[in-house]
């Protein structure tokens, strides 16, 4: 097709603005655009559905334009010389990493297809720069497919690595929500609510229980403190993504276990004889702490079997 950009097609895909409608088919009129100058040639015809005139789709005269641009050799001679690069391809790992990733696609596009593509269906579609171009022509949902794909190398290669940045997207967001809670727990006026104590009456309505207070002459109603709603979740959130002073090393004592390892000891306040022998043993805790990770670690590296397999073929050759 790249050598028929300055010819009049017979077919071609329209898209209409109006409706969002996708159809193929010959042209209704051609017109002339000689400043077009990858594809002299502008196609239109009548929407099936409102009836306007569709032009080409966008992405079709897009893909008319790289091809024009294409570079490539033009002489026989050129030509026979770019054949040639191709000798010795593809090598057996060519052909291994071609098949892994035919295998991997195939398990992609099999689960992707739960999500089939459906434009404008999907929270994702806001934005999605396929909803109005390729989406409806596709089997699954790209974004998704797509998704799906990184997970299957990832899980194949045993590299999680490779899902590094879907888990800072996903994160990111998490973070968000607990500030969202936290934020709308202040502006409930703090981690408790009132809600005032009712009962049915004899008739089933509802009326709220109050008393008389002597000191004011005001009737006064009760009310019950509650733990507010959004605790609970937000406490869940904190605790299962490592978020607590614990997890981030900020509680005073882990402070001062690391303090007490890097050997400080703040010299700017008066330190009694009690608390330099608590220091003194507090250093010596964590130093003899350390002693044992490192021959643990020690002795876990003499027994790794493909460290002992990798020596004994160094020392074979």
């Amino acid at each position: 097709m790249a050598g028929d950009v300055d010819k009049p097609k017979d077919s071609v895909t329209f898209y209409c603005r109006d409706c969002r409608e996708r159809f193929a088919g010959k042209p209704d009129f051609i017109e002339s655009a000689p400043l077009e100058t990858y594809h002299p040639y502008l196609y239109f015809k009548k929407c099936p559905i409102c009836r306007e005139d569709a032009p080409q789709a966008h992405w079709e005269r897009n893909l008319l334009k790289a091809w024009a641009n294409s570079t490539g050799p033009k002489t026989d001679a050129g030509k026979a010389a770019s054949a040639a690069n191709l000798e010795g391809h593809p090598t057996p790992e060519e052909s291994l990493r071609t098949r892994f990733n035919a295998m991997s696609h195939g398990l992609t596009a099999n689960v992707a297809t739960y999500y089939p593509a459906r434009p404008g269906k999907y929270p994702e579609c806001d934005g999605c720069e396929f909803k109005d171009s390729i989406c409806g022509d596709e089997i699954a949902c790209l974004k998704k497919m797509d998704l799906f794909f990184k997970h299957h190398v990832a899980f194949d290669t045993k590299d999680p690595g490779k899902l590094m940045g879907l888990r800072a997207n996903t994160q990111a967001a998490i973070q968000a929500i607990i500030d969202s809670m936290i934020l709308a727990i202040a502006q409930d006026g703090g981690p408790r609510i009132k809600e005032p104590v009712w009962t049915r009456n004899k008739e089933g309505f509802v009326e709220l229980i109050s008393y008389f207070d002597a000191d004011t002459s005001e009737i006064v109603s009760l009310v019950e403190h509650k733990a507010h709603p959004l605790l609970k979740p937000l406490m869940e959130f904190i605790s299962k993504n490592s978020m607590s002073l614990a997890d981030m090393n900020m509680t005073p004592k882990v402070m001062e276990e690391q303090e007490a390892l890097s050997g400080f000891i703040d010299n700017t306040k008066p330190q009694t004889a009690t608390a330099l022998e608590d220091f003194k043993q507090r250093t010596e805790e964590s130093l003899d702490k350390m002693r044992g990770m490192i021959e643990r670690s020690q002795e876990a590296t003499k027994n790794d079997a493909i460290l002992i397999e990798h020596q004994e073929s160094e020392s074979g050759g």
